[in-house]
This record gives C-alpha cells, sequence and structure tokens, in this order.
C-alpha cells in the first residue's frame, strides 16, 4: 500500500503505483523478511522506509507542515525498528542540497526539511540505542550540515530580494572579507 501511494506521489498515476505495489509484493528477498515463522525486523522497517520517502515526497509537494511531522512521525517508527535508519537521514539532507544546486530550491522543501530535521533529530534521541548519537555522530553529520546551509541559503537569497544590486554586491564583498580576516586571525592562534 506504501509502495502505491509512493509512486502515485512521484508519478501522479495511478497505474504506475499499481505496478509498484505488484512489484513488491512479490519480492522474494522481502517475502522471506515477512513471512510467518522467520519474521524479521526489516519486514517491517522496509514498510517504515518506503512509508517515510511517500510521506516526504507529500511533504514536499505540499509544503504542509502536517505532511512534513508525519513523515518525521514514520522516520521516528523506522528508527525504533531498524538500523537502517541511516539511509533516510542521509539520504533526504543529499535532495535538499541537489534542489539547492540545481537552482529547484523552494520555501515548501524548506517548511519539509525544517521540521523533518528538527523533530526527527529530537525523537531519534530518545530511542537509547541512538541517544546522543543523533547529533554526534558522523553518520547524521549530513542533515546538520544541510540544515545548517539551506539555513545560510534561504537568508542570503532573503537579503538579495531586498537589497539594490550594488548594496548587495557591498555587503558580499564586506562578508567575504570578515570570514577570511576571522580566518587568519584563527589560524594564527592555533
Amino acid at each position: 500500500i506504501s509502495t502505491y501511494f509512493f509512486t502515485k506521489e512521484c508519478t501522479n498515476r495511478s497505474e504506475a503505483g499499481l505496478f509498484a505495489a505488484l512489484f513488491i509484493s512479490i519480492v522474494p528477498s522481502y517475502i522471506s523478511r515477512s513471512v510467518a515463522g522467520s519474521y524479521d525486523n526489516e519486514g517491517v522497517a522496509i514498510w517504515a522506509l518506503i512509508t517515510t520517502f511517500w510521506l516526504w515526497v507529500k511533504a514536499v509537494n505540499t509544503g504542509s507542515v502536517l505532511w512534513s511531522v508525519a513523515c518525521t512521525l514514520s522516520y521516528f517508527y523506522m528508527v525504533a525498528a531498524w538500523g537502517g535508519y541511516n539511509f533516510i537521514i542521509n539520504i533526504i539532507p543529499i535532495f535538499v542540497l541537489g534542489t539547492i544546486f540545481i537552482n529547484r530550491f523552494s520555501m515548501r522543501i524548506y517548511v519539509a526539511y525544517s521540521v523533518f530535521y528538527v523533530l526527527g533529530t529530537v525523537l531519534a534521541m530518545l530511542i537509547p540505542f541512538v541517544g546522543f548519537n543523533a547529533i554526534r555522530s558522523s553518520e547524521h553529520l549530513a542533515s546538520h550540515c544541510v540544515f545548517a546551509i539551506m539555513n545560510i541559503y534561504v537568508i542570503i537569497e532573503y537579503v538579495r530580494r531586498n537589497l539594490p544590486e550594488e548594496q548587495f554586491v557591498v555587503l558580499t564583498r564586506l562578508a567575504f572579507g570578515l570570514a577570511a580576516a576571522a580566518f587568519e586571525i584563527g589560524r594564527a592562534h592555533v
């Protein structure tokens, strides 16, 4: 069902969703992890993974806080179910960074990722085997860096749109000059 909705959300075609659901229902490796007698946590985790991606695409398409919270709750379920949650916490930031680089970033993505990052990090810390690793480990570094880059990008774009071009160029030069000076001062003290 999640695969159907995920594919339908990505393609806007019900037929594609039906075919995707059919294909996932006959994958032998997935069946072997979710049948009676040999049930494994991956059977639950794969469902949570697909549901998280479906809700992420829905959150990005709508820009809704509600869908972003639903995506985060699905991610929380994935964190609780399986250590492979690191895949999600790295793929979504790569998507956000990619939209910035190809100039397709929008406020819908900003809302979706801001809610997902903040709430997802806090909820992941509630799981005992994750704990403070959600903010300290290198496995989560991409999400932290992309959150900072995204906010810097949004601030720069806001200033660029609200200042005349000449003032923005002067401000940019001043910012680069201050950053270079701070780097040199920091390097001299080390």
